[in-house]
C-alpha cells in the first residue's frame, strides 16, 4: 500500500473516532437529564410550595362610568421677568468674570482700561453689559486698548475661554438684547 493510502486510512480512523466519543457523550448527557428530572419530580416536604397568606377571593367586576381623566399638572417656577433675566444674566456673567480675577493679563487689561476710560470702564464685564453702544461711542480709546491686548497670545487665550463659554454667550445676548429692546422703546416715544 502507498503512503497516501495509510493516511486516508488513519483519516477514516479518526473521524470514526471522533464520531463514536460524539455518540458516548450524547448517551451520558440524556442520562444526566433523566437523572435530574427524576430528582426534581420525586415528592419531597422541601420541594412543597406554601403560601402563609390568605387565600384571595376572585374579583368582582362592576360596571365603571366614564369620567375624563384630569388635566396635566406641572409644578415650575414662574417665569422670570425682564428685569429678573438682566439681573440673572448680570450676575452670570460677574461669576464667569469672577473665576479669572486671579489671571495677571486680565487684571492688566483691566487697569489699563481703566486708565483709558478715567476709571469710568474698569473690566471686561462692563464691556459684556447692555451700555456697550454707548461705552464704545463715549469712549473712542477702548477699542486700542482692546487691540493692543489682544496682541499677548495669553491675553487672547484667556479671553477666548471666556467668550466661547455657552453661559456667558447667553448672557451677553440677553443685556444686549435688553440694551435693543430699550432703544426700540426711546426711539419710540421721540
Amino acid at each position: 500500500m502507498s503512503k497516501t493510502s495509510y493516511a486516508l486510512i488513519a483519516i477514516m480512523a479518526a473521524a470514526l473516532l471522533y464520531m463514536g466519543a460524539a455518540r458516548v457523550y450524547q448517551v451520558y448527557e440524556r442520562k444526566v437529564a433523566e437523572r435530574e428530572a427524576a430528582a426534581v419530580s420525586s415528592f419531597s416536604f422541601q420541594n412543597v410550595p406554601v403560601s402563609l397568606a390568605a387565600p384571595q377571593a376572585e374579583p368582582v367586576s362592576y360596571p365603571v362610568a366614564f369620567e375624563p381623566a384630569p388635566e396635566d399638572v406641572y409644578l415650575e417656577d414662574a417665569p422670570l421677568t425682564e428685569e429678573q433675566k438682566v439681573q440673572q444674566a448680570q450676575d452670570t456673567i460677574v461669576s464667569i468674570l469672577d473665576d479669572y480675577k486671579d489671571d495677571p493679563n486680565l487684571q492688566q487689561f483691566n487697569r489699563a482700561l481703566s486708565q483709558a476710560t478715567q476709571g469710568k470702564v474698569d473690566n471686561l464685564g462692563v464691556l459684556s453689559g447692555d451700555g456697550l453702544a454707548q461705552i464704545l461711542q463715549e469712549n473712542p480709546q477702548v477699542g486700542q486698548v482692546v487691540a493692543e491686548s489682544m496682541k499677548n497670545p495669553e491675553f487672547a487665550k484667556t479671553v477666548q475661554q471666556i467668550f466661547t463659554n455657552p453661559q456667558f454667550i447667553e448672557s451677553v445676548k440677553q443685556l444686549q438684547g435688553a440694551d435693543l429692546q430699550k432703544n426700540v422703546k426711546k426711539q419710540g416715544k421721540i
